[in-house]
Parts: C-alpha cells; sequence; structure tokens
C-alpha cells in the first residue's frame, strides 16, 4: 500500500480526501499510513497536525496547526517524496539530476 500511495504522491493533484476514496480505504487509515511513512522517510510533511490521528474528532491542538482549532483533516498540509520515497514509487533520477 505504501508502494501505492509514493506512486500517487508523484502523479500530484489531489486531496487526502479523493486519495482516500481512490485507494478504498478510511481516511483515518490513510492518515495512519502517512504518519508511518514519514518516520520510515518516505514523505517529508509541511504544516498541518504533528500529533497522529485519533479515533475521536477532537479539535487539533498541536503546534503545526499553529492553533488552529480545526476538527482534524481541515488544516492545510503539503507532503513531498524524498529520495528514499522515490524510490519506492520506482522514479528513477535523470541523468544530471542533483539530489
Amino acid at each position: 500500500m505504501m508502494r501505492a500511495i509514493a506512486k500517487r504522491f508523484s502523479e500530484g493533484g489531489f486531496t487526502l480526501p479523493e486519495l482516500a476514496i481512490e485507494l478504498d480505504m478510511k481516511q483515518d487509515v490513510l492518515l495512519e499510513r502517512l504518519f508511518a511513512m514519514e518516520r520510515l522517510g518516505f514523505i517529508v510533511r509541511n504544516g498541518g497536525c504533528s500529533e497522529p490521528p485519533r479515533a475521536d474528532d477532537a479539535p487539533c491542538r498541536c503546534s503545526g496547526c499553529s492553533g488552529c482549532r480545526e476538527p482534524r483533516g481541515r488544516e492545510v498540509v503539503e507532503y513531498t517524496l524524498t529520495e528514499k520515497g522515490r524510490r519506492l514509487a520506482g522514479i528513477k533520477r535523470s541523468k544530471g539530476e542533483v539530489v
């Protein structure tokens, strides 16, 4: 599943709810996978929660959300594949590309 997520990230142009539907999984399960991929070094997250998803729909209170206090999932988050994530997705470096 992580490989499918990494491949989709390399293509871009989606929201997390769209990706969850595309991969036929619940959004909270997808978020758990994304946190795992981040811990394993496949992706880097910019913005959003710094805490793993919780079962309840409690407002976010982490510093990563700048105190937005919005329900989880409404904060803006950008994910970027790392070199390790690019390898997982099967993306090869082009000649002369500096990493």
